[in-house]
Formats: structure tokens, sequence, C-alpha cells
């Protein structure tokens, strides 16, 4: 598409349809050669490039590496962790070295000194995109560069949101924000059993490829993905300025322009290596077409001053060209910005595919202004618009273009509703005790307006996506968070419902089920609770965490030998579970009989063995020496272990009941008092 035509240097003077002119003769772009009249004319000759076929094959070979890499995951059930830049953000989060996170560091590494090379030999999205570009040439489309300075800065922002963003939120927000949060220290992680979980499914897969391929390709030009949506590239482009390793040029160079010409970089190659005598541009990806194209071997790689020490060695270089003036930038700017955000959040859009949809709306909102603005105006061989008027095809082009920026506008709306109903879930803090307890819902007022709030917003949010057909990703888990609000309401008969339509529709799950075991006994059937978790785990005995729910229901009941029953049976069944051992163990210590406290004094002894550094185990232990009123033994287990967890405020509070249980209130006062200082502190993280 042509720009508006103004009487600015920073416009294109490049005509409308013709990205790159190539001229046949010594007189080069320009008119004149950069040797004078030192070569004879040359008869017109079409570029092309010897090296896209090899480029393609070393591209081909690793998609086929990668299917092999898939198929061994699946015959093996275990293989490597993705090799994927992405995986990198374990690592900045979590401090959890991934294969993914080696890999990319080598391959910002070399950058570094070899150039962006990873992006044109390496790269699938790359090949998808000259794959794209190919076939559009095959049907005469060639795509021109959408050329926006403020664009650019989009793939930087992303890496710093991606990897650069967890470290300074954790280190220098956190302490601030959330004192529990600490950095956990480093950690490997190289093998996966579950080879596709941080990759999107089919449905989002085919989208992807169709947007940050075809499309974007079509609106913003060959590598356009490259240019302004990939966040790789963020941290690539940058280190390109320093690396030695470059194009460069010999004084064989004529400027006859077939280099820019077979160039999918958009690099214009003549004007640079005239300038500068090497290729400065970092979106040059050494893909070596224009080596392998220049008729007089003047281009090769080679060693020497990196692009950000370069030098002009003419007295007027190039000036950069730009489609937009800086109004028009930064209103498109705004665009991007705004059509990421509407498009990523619940529906569970990933952050490459999120970009690509915000740079194709820039596009299209660029072409809406060209049809509002401009007196003529082109899409590569569509006329838009002429002499003022709108053309019919400019009508349809215009047409298709404002429906998606309004459908983005509809995603976008609805990921606000979704975010302020998520904004009231997670100020909505309130006890599962307070809400389930059997006696109704005795949140206070303002946690229960805030429930309304949230509960209304889901409503709404859930009702918009269904109008656009969005809401099978998302009404599960926001049904599941609108029965917690009918909870806190003390509409348990609404919760219940919709937790089970929730069931009917994905399947009971342990989690959904220990939720509906809590409405019910929240409602008040306590007998029904019980019956329903009973049942549901003789049905599902391998969920123990819905048996450690069951068994809390019966101890709160004072259904002591029923509780007892559950958890003895729980070990019968899987001896070696730690879980259901440490439940036995937790009752016996509590139990009447010396030989039953033994026992779990026992089954405590093998767990501490087995994991030394549980604090909770060494209280339990001591509250059983206290049942058999080894009181001494139990006092100085309980400050060992304050000796070694001095954060535990459990263990506080044990030592101080056991200081009050052998008349030493004066030694207790001070240790009871710390005890609920550390807990109320706790409570806040």
């Amino acid at each position: 598409m042509s720009p508006k035509p103004q009487n600015c240097e920073s416009r294109s003077p490049v005509p409308a349809g013709l990205s790159l002119p190539v001229l046949g003769s010594t007189g080069g772009i320009g008119g004149a050669s950069a040797q004078g009249e030192a070569h004879a004319p040359r008869g017109p000759r079409s570029p092309y490039s010897r090296m896209g076929w090899r480029r393609a094959t070393v591209l081909l070979v690793i998609q086929a590496l990668m299917v092999v890499h898939v198929v061994q995951w699946l015959w093996s059930g275990t293989t490597i962790k993705p090799i994927e830049p992405s995986e990198s953000m374990e690592t900045v989060k979590d401090g959890v070295i991934t294969v993914g996170t080696i890999f990319f560091v080598l391959a910002l590494a070399s950058t570094a000194v070899l150039g962006r090379w990873f992006c044109g030999w390496g790269c699938h999205v790359v090949m998808l995109q000259d794959f794209c570009g190919h076939l559009m040439k095959r049907v005469g489309i060639r795509p021109r560069l959408f050329r926006s300075r403020l664009l650019l800065w989009l793939p930087l922002s992303l890496a710093v949101y991606m990897f650069l963003w967890p470290l300074v939120y954790r280190f220098a927000i956190a302490p601030y924000t959330r004192p529990g949060l600490e950095w956990p220290g480093f950690t490997t992680s190289l093998v996966t059993t579950d080879f596709w979980a941080t990759f999107p499914g089919l449905l989002m897969s085919v989208p992807f490829l169709l947007v940050c391929g075809f499309l974007t390709v079509y609106l913003l030009g060959a590598k356009g993905y490259c240019t302004y949506g990939c966040p790789y590239g963020g941290f690539f482009a940058p280190l390109d300025e320093v690396a030695p390793l470059r194009i460069r040029v010999t004084d064989a160079c004529t400027q006859c322009g077939h280099c820019t010409a077979v160039c999918t970089s958009n690099v214009r190659v003549h004007e640079e290596v005239r300038d500068f005598r090497m290729v400065v541009d970092q979106g040059c990806m050494k893909c070596l077409d224009c080596v392998s194209a220049c008729p007089e071997q003047a281009l090769h790689v080679g060693w020497g001053t990196p692009a950000f020490l370069a030098k002009p060695v003419v007295a007027q270089p190039a000036p950069k060209r730009w489609d937009l003036t800086w109004n028009e930038e930064i209103a498109l700017a705004a665009v991007a910005a705004a059509s990421f955000f509407a498009v990523r959040g619940v529906f569970g859009v990933p952050l490459l595919f999120a970009s690509g949809v915000a740079i194709c709306a820039t596009a299209m909102a660029w072409i809406l202004w060209q049809l509002a603005s401009a007196r003529d105006a082109r899409l590569h061989r569509v006329q838009l618009k002429r002499d003022g008027r709108i053309t019919g095809r400019g009508l349809a082009v215009g047409a298709a273009a404002l429906a998606s920026l309004a459908g983005i506008g509809a995603v976008g709306a609805v990921n606000v509703q979704f975010a302020l109903a998520e904004f009231d879930h997670e100020r909505v803090v309130v006890s599962p005790q307070v809400v389930f307890s059997g006696n109704g819902s005795k949140a206070e007022d303002e946690t229960r307006a805030r429930a309304a709030r949230g509960l209304e917003r889901y409503r709404r949010a859930l009702a918009w996506a269904s109008a656009l057909g969005l809401d099978g990703p998302v009404r599960s888990e926001a049904e599941i968070r609108m029965a917690w609000f009918d909870a806190v309401l003390g509409d348990f008969g609404a919760s219940a419902a919709l937790l089970r339509g929730v069931a009917e529709r994905d399947g009971l799950g342990e989690d959904l089920a220990i939720s509906i075991a809590r409405v019910i006994r929240g409602s008040g059937d306590g007998n029904g609770a019980v019956a329903y978790a009973g049942s549901t785990w003789e049905a599902n005995p391998a969920w123990g965490s819905l048996r450690e729910e069951l068994v809390n229901f019966l101890v709160a009941d004072d259904r002591f030998d029923d509780a007892y029953a559950v958890a003895r049976r729980a070990v019968d069944a899987a001896p070696d579970d730690p879980i259901a051992l440490r439940r036995l163990a937790a009752m016996l210590v509590e139990s009447v009989r010396a030989d039953l406290v033994q026992e779990g004094l026992g089954i405590l002894d093998r767990l501490i063995a087995a994991n030394p550094d549980n604090p909770l185990l060494i209280l339990a232990r001591a509250v059983g020496l206290q049942r058999l009123e080894r009181f001494a033994d139990s006092e100085r287990e309980l400050r060992t272990a304050i000796d070694r967890w001095p954060g535990e405020w459990r263990l506080h509070q044990a030592l101080a009941d056991l200081l009050m249980a052998t008349d030493r209130q004066k030694e207790a006062g001070p240790i009871m008092k710390r005890a609920g200082e550390m807990r109320v502190k706790a409570l806040r993280k």
C-alpha cells in the first residue's frame, strides 16, 4: 500500500507496487556507478539467490528433527524438554534451568559473535514466513515492508516483559509487596513426560500459523513478524550490533541492486554497503542471499568492525525511510498495545500469537486511516482509493479490516470483564471454614458485597463470551469461581448446581469433588457431605486429598472412630503413602491409649527418617511424647526444632502450651506472645 504523498524525507520515495528498484546497467540506483566508468554496461539480468534452496533444506531438516523429538516422546513416554527459547521463562521466574534455557543462552552468545544467524537458519517461524512469501510471489504478490519507527520497539518490549520483568518484580518489587516470595535458588529440569504441556492445542496452532505466517507477511511484508512481533528478536537484534562477523563489500561493487532485490529481510543492502562498507541493519539474518546473488562477487562474510562502531564512508548516507508521521506512529503504537492486551487473558492466547494479532491490527488500522485520509491508496495490486474515491475493492478491504478490529475490541471487552471479576475474586479473602461451617456463610458485609459484584461480572463476561463463541475455554473455570461467590453469599444451592454442571460437562476431578462436598456441608447437610465424600472416595481410592477432607469432616463431627477407620483403611491399602501415614500417625498420637500412641510414634519415626526437613513431623512427635507424659523429652525436641526452624510459629505455640500444662506460666507467657505475633505475620503473607 502506497503512503500518502508528502514532501518529507521520512517518506519512502519508492513508488507503490515497486518494492526493489533493480537496474541492469552500471548506472545503478541513483544513476551513477560506484566505480565511475570502470565497468562496461551489462545487459539486464534478473537477480537470483543460489542460497535459498540450501537454507530451505536446513530449515526442513530442523522441522524433521522436531517431528522426531515428538515421535520419540510419544513412543517412550519421556524425553528432553522442548528446545524452545520460551522455556527460559521458567528460569527467570522460578530458577529452573531447562534445555530451552541452555539453548537460548547459546543462541544469544553466538549472535553476539556471528550476528543474527539463528533467525535465518534455525527458526521455524522464519521458514513459515518464507514459505508464505514464496506462495504469494507465485501469484504475483510482492509484499512491501510496512516501515514504522515505534513498532520496531515492540519485540524488545515483549522480550523485557517475558525475560526481565519477572526478575525485576521478584527482586525489586516483591520484597515490599509480597515478602514471602523468596528466590528458590537454581535447579535443573531437563526431562519431561508431558512434552506438550507448555504448547497450545491444535485449535490455537492453526490460527497462529495463518496470522503469524500469511497475514503478517501480506500486511507487513516479508519477515514482518520477525521485524515487529518476535520477542526473541528483541534480544537478537541489539546483540547483532556488537557482532564482528558481518556482510562486507569489496571495491568490485557496482551498485547494481541485485543484493537488495533478493533480500527477504527487508534490508537495503546496496545502500548499506555503499555507505558503511558493510551491512549494519539489525534485520539482517545472515541468509547470504545477497552474497550468492552478487554478479560481481563483491559481497562476502568477514570479520571486522561491529555495526555499533561503523562510520559512514560517504558524505550523506541514505536516510531511513518511514511510512508514518510521528502523530501516526503514536496513534498506531496505541492500537498495537491495545490489541495485544485485548487478546491476551483468559482465553489462553499465547504471547507470540497475541503479538502477531497486535501487529496485524496495526496494519489494518493503517489501511482504514489511508482510506479515510489519503487521496490514493493501494494494497499491493489492489487499488483501494483513486482520486479521493474509495473503490469497490477498497470498500471490501475496509469492511474486512473494520470487522477484524471490531472483533478484537469485543474480545478485549470480554477480557476486561474477566479481569475485573478476577480482581474481585482475589479480594474476597475469607476462610473456607467460615463459609462451609454448616451454619450458613458468616462472611463480612464488605466481603459479601465484593462477592456479589464479582458474581455479576462473571455472569456478564460469560454472556458476552458466549455471544462471540469463545466461552468454551473459560466457562468451567469461571463457573467454579462463581460457585465460590455463591457460597460466600450463602446461596449453597446455586453453588452446588454450578459445580455439578461443570462435573457433568467436563468430568469429575478430585478438586471438583472436594468443592462439591464442602458446598453440601456448608448448606447444613453434614451427613450428606460425609456420604458424598465417602462414596466418591470409594470409587476413586487414589484421591488422597478427598480422603483427607472426609477425615476432617468426621473429626469435626466428633466421629473419631469413623475417622480412624478411614485413616487405617487408607494405610492398609497403600502402606507407603506418606500422606496416609501422616494422617494416621497424627490421629494415633492424639489417642488416649498408650499402645496406639506408641504405634503413631513409630510411624512418625519412619516418616522423619525419610523426610528430616519437615518441622510438622517433629511437632506431631512432641505431641505424642506429651500423651505418654514424657514432658522433658517433648520439651527437648521442641526446643531443638525451634533452634532449627525459628520461623515456624506452630513450634513456639506447642512449646508454650507444654509449659502452661506443666505449671510454668511465667516461662510460657513470652513464648506464647511471640507465637501469636509470628502467626499473624504468617497469615498476612
